[in-house]
């Protein structure tokens, strides 16, 4: 006698009917049998990208490009508008909660072509900068770093895309992607620029924001799901969950630990420069009359005393006037440091004005000499500069940490 089974025994694909196995072969997800896998099988299908996603990424990297080499920050948004809807990156989040390493296969495997593409097509952007140099690279260094206004920008557009997909079938929600897009891509963009150009200082950290962002959105978007009722799958779902949410927590501690630590010099320089003073030389009567160099300069940290002259006694009624020539000490030289929060440098620029040529770009910890032109341009306070190869320049005062005392600093 046979005893009736506790739960049915699946059949081998090879017995089913053929329109269950064709079901079975269009599904994105393994079929567990209940109503969340057919809803996540509808947003895996959805977040699959076609060949238009890769086309509008080749377009979309090229204009990034060249809004990186105009500066334009009108090209650079339209380079977002041109990325095309990000379902890879949905799709991660979807593969995430199912548990399906196949399908994060897939995902992850279509995200990292299109930003290969954002990386070569800023390589491209960088090698036409070095023909023609860029005024100013404002756009391509504000993507190489992290902002909270950008990670809260990416959250925004993660959750809205997430929940108007499960709201509607049918629905690819372009708007609240193209948030994803601006916070994802350009920073790849923008590190490939600086790679080729040259004249981008700290391009690498473009790689690192982009990685931040990507797991921040997957992050992001698994826990978006979960709050829209779908439960994780298996143990994988909640493995790659932990995963995220840890590698999320050292970045933020490395972040914060960099950001708030103290600014140190090269191993080259000194910590802080002592004051240095010019002694000044003595000069006699003759010579100073005729306009010679002076007779001897011995360094000294304290002035020397003015040299005096005496008269000499003579056989006549008027004594010989020998004049008597006082020096006054040169002013003590100003040093700082290249002190830019939130960046890794500054540039020099040939005028007071942040669309003045680039003299040279400095990264944060090279000491400059600072010279005694101060001019006000548009609000901001420019100092005049000296590299130690003898470069000199105008930049922001904000943007300098003083290694040595200085009136009103």
């Amino acid at each position: 006698m046979s005893l009736p089974a506790s739960e049915p025994i699946p059949m081998p694909e090879e017995e089913l009917p053929p329109a269950r196995r064709r079901r079975l072969n269009r599904m994105v997800l393994p079929e567990d049998g209940d109503e969340q896998s057919a809803r996540l099988d509808e947003l895996g299908k959805r977040a699959i990208p076609g060949a238009e996603f890769y086309l509008s990424a080749l377009l979309a990297g090229l204009v990034a490009g060249l809004g990186f080499w105009l500066d334009s920050p009108a090209l650079v948004i339209l380079a977002a508008l041109l990325v095309p809807f990000m379902g890879p990156l949905m799709g991660l989040a979807v593969a995430t909660v199912a548990g399906s390493v196949r399908f994060l296969l897939r995902s992850l495997g279509s995200l990292m072509i299109a930003a290969v593409i954002f990386l070569l097509t800023g390589t491209l952007a960088g090698w036409g900068a070095r023909l023609f140099p860029p005024v100013s690279l404002i756009q391509a260094g504000y993507q190489t770093r992290f902002t909270w206004p950008d990670a809260a920008l990416l959250t925004v557009g993660v959750v809205v895309t997430l929940a108007l997909m499960n709201r509607s079938p049918s629905q690819r929600p372009l708007v609240s992607s193209v948030a994803v897009a601006y916070t994802v891509f350009l920073p790849l963009s923008a590190a490939g620029f600086g790679l080729t150009s040259g004249v981008l200082p700290g391009w690498e950290m473009g790689l690192v924001v982009f990685l931040a962002h990507l797991i921040w959105g997957v992050l992001c978007g698994t826990l978006t799901l979960v709050f829209l009722g779908f439960r994780p799958l298996r143990f994988l779902s909640y493995a790659l969950t932990g995963g995220y949410a840890l590698l999320c927590l050292a970045g933020g501690l490395v972040y914060f630990l960099s950001s708030e630590g103290a600014v140190r010099p090269p191993p080259s320089l000194p910590a802080a420069l002592p004051p240095v003073l010019e002694t000044p030389t003595a000069f006699t009567g003759e010579q100073s009359e005729q306009g010679l160099t002076p007779l001897a300069e011995v360094p000294s940290q304290t002035p020397s005393p003015t040299v005096t002259l005496t008269p000499t006694a003579t056989h006549t009624l008027v004594p010989t006037r020998t004049p008597t020539v006082t020096l006054t000490p040169a002013p003590t030289p100003v040093y700082a440091r290249i002190n830019a929060r939130g960046g890794n440098g500054a540039f020099i620029r040939a005028e007071p004005r942040y669309d003045a040529l680039i003299v040279v770009s400095m990264l944060n910890g090279n000491v400059v000499e600072v010279l005694e032109d101060v001019t006000v341009n548009e609000g901001v306070t420019w100092v005049k500069v000296r590299t130690a190869d003898g470069k000199e320049g105008w930049i922001v005062r904000e943007l300098l940490a003083t290694a040595t005392p200085a009136p009103g600093w």
